[in-house]
């Protein structure tokens, strides 16, 4: 079971988006920090001005051939945060296809997008500098936005609307922070990856 401080209310402001407070002790952050510090994360080859570095575990999509990757199995070190975010998606934990490791440097964004569709839900960890997820929906009169604060030690979860509906960014960062964001497949993913492996 996900341990933390409760949930936000924020399922009203975008339908489908949980966030739990304090999952992580203090020291559990720092361990995680030198974990992803140790994966060596790389600048990616499609957007390299952008300061955000990353490694993955699992399987991840390769956005040049459209295909997945076989990447290293998940360290030990992530197992138990691996657990929290099953419990929080109501998935077990080896269903997590993916471990995506992320250090955004001051100045990294993310552009506003959905995830691909070759994933199902999409759990994040907050680590470090704390930053706001920008949510924007395409409404028929006018677009809407709604800016959810994610703090250090806090797990989101995107499914739904929240994940299907409304595109997700993050803004220019004002200090380093690292991220866990864990996927598992979707039936169209579970097709693709059948061929892949």
């Amino acid at each position: 079971m996900v341990v933390g401080t409760g949930s936000t209310q924020v399922e009203g402001l975008v339908p489908g988006l949980k966030l739990v407070h304090e999952i992580l002790t203090v020291e559990e952050e720092a361990d995680l920090i030198s974990l992803i510090e140790a994966s060596q994360p790389a600048r990616s080859p499609y957007d390299p001005d952008n300061p955000r570095s990353s490694t993955s575990y699992g399987w991840k999509y390769d956005y040049g051939t459209d295909s997945f990757v076989a990447c290293d199995p998940m360290p030990q070190g992530f197992r138990s945060v691996a657990q929290k975010a099953a419990d929080l998606a109501g998935v077990r934990p080896e269903d997590l296809a993916e471990c995506l490791l992320n250090r955004y440097e001051a100045g990294a964004i993310i552009q506003p997008h959905f995830d691909k569709p070759v994933w199902d839900h999409v759990i994040g960890i907050s680590l470090g500098a704390p930053t706001t997820m920008q949510f924007s929906r395409q409404g028929e009169a006018s677009a809407l936005e709604v800016a959810i604060a994610l703090p250090p030690r806090s797990m989101y979860l995107l499914a739904g609307d929240a994940r299907h509906v409304w595109q997700h960014s993050l803004p220019p960062m004002a200090a380093t922070r690292w991220s866990i964001t864990f996927r598992d497949f979707s039936e169209e993913g579970r097709r693709r990856h059948a061929q892949a492996a």
